[in-house]
């Protein structure tokens, strides 16, 4: 099973594919954007059909929403 991030954005929902990769003793995460439907439900469905495991995010880039670091954006 492969991992889905997906982001909720002010605009609507921004995927990503994660991909593990080796580096030297350990791990890290490398994405890449995928295109996914807008609607919450649908994108259940596609991340069924295509095996995916989702992890989901909360907003990203909305003014004044703090991030987890603790800056505030926008």
């Amino acid at each position: 099973m492969k991992c889905l991030i997906v982001h909720r954005t002010e605009k609507g929902w921004y995927g990503e594919d994660v991909s593990y990769k080796k580096s030297g003793s350990g791990f890290y995460r490398e994405t890449t954007n995928v295109a996914i439907p807008q609607l919450k439900e649908e994108i259940v469905k596609f991340a069924a059909e295509n095996d995916y495991s989702i992890e989901w995010r909360d907003i990203i880039n909305a003014p004044g929403v703090v991030n987890p670091a603790g800056a505030a954006t926008g």
